[in-house]
């Protein structure tokens, strides 16, 4: 599992991990929390957490703590992507970042 960072002006911590089933992948989050609680949260997959290159959105975040999966779109390539990104919806303020396992 990889573990959540929260940045300077957001503190956050939690853990993220992989499944895999056939074609079908879920990135699990667990133990999430954020001090962004208020806002409502969007994630992305990308390569060393560029948003500027190549990224896929996984959508908003069901909840802003606890535990809950992101479903990655079917035919993704997991291996290219080795950062999830946290932000508020609409932002380019980053709110955590996490290794992706």
């Amino acid at each position: 599992m990889g573990s959540v960072a929260g940045t300077d002006n957001y503190p956050a911590s939690g853990y993220v991990g992989a499944a895999i089933v056939g074609s079908s992948i879920t990135l699990s989050l667990k133990d999430f929390t954020t001090a962004a609680e208020d806002d409502m949260l969007e994630a992305f997959l990308t390569i060393n957490g560029n948003l500027a290159k190549r990224h896929i959105a996984l959508g908003p975040l069901p909840q802003t703590s606890g535990a809950f999966d992101l479903s990655v779109p079917e035919g993704t390539d997991i291996s290219l992507f080795n950062t999830l990104v946290i932000r508020p919806l609409g932002s380019e303020t980053t709110v955590a970042t996490a290794s992706v396992p």
